[in-house]
């Protein structure tokens, strides 16, 4: 499974690492025109991540202009049974962001700090990995 943490708090994305670095390859970006950038750069090499996992309040840009901006650039490169898998990723447990988050078509949601039984959990319902 090809990762891509994004996430402007270095503890976060160290955390997210040591969790997914069992189910393969897990690259970093800490803030988003640094993430849409390697997202377009894997799309273009055919090499797309499988799983990105997206911090939702970070300056410049937020976690739903990055994947509004990953959403756009997949539906003109690939066909949507092969998008990519975006979880959201936030410290704020609230409704109005969740409902935002999945009206922008994302695929799952986790509070921080992320517990490894959640995410393992939210993987294994999306078929990324299997009976971990």
């Amino acid at each position: 499974m090809k990762t891509l943490v994004v996430d402007d708090e270095v503890f976060n994305c160290k955390l997210l690492q040591t969790i997914l670095k069992d189910y393969g390859e897990c690259s970093v970006a800490m803030d988003g025109d640094s993430a849409i950038k390697l997202f377009e750069e894997a799309l273009k090499s055919q090499t797309p991540y499988d799983l990105v996992c997206l911090d939702i309040m970070m300056p410049e840009k937020d976690g739903y202009e990055v994947l509004r901006a990953m959403r756009s650039l997949e539906h003109s490169q690939v066909p949507s049974a092969k998008e990519s898998r975006i979880i959201m990723i936030t410290a704020l447990e609230e409704q109005e962001n969740k409902t935002k988050a999945f009206y922008e078509s994302c695929d799952g949601y986790l509070i921080k700090p992320v517990e490894r039984k959640l995410l393992i959990e939210v993987l294994n319902k999306m078929n990324l990995i299997s009976g971990h």
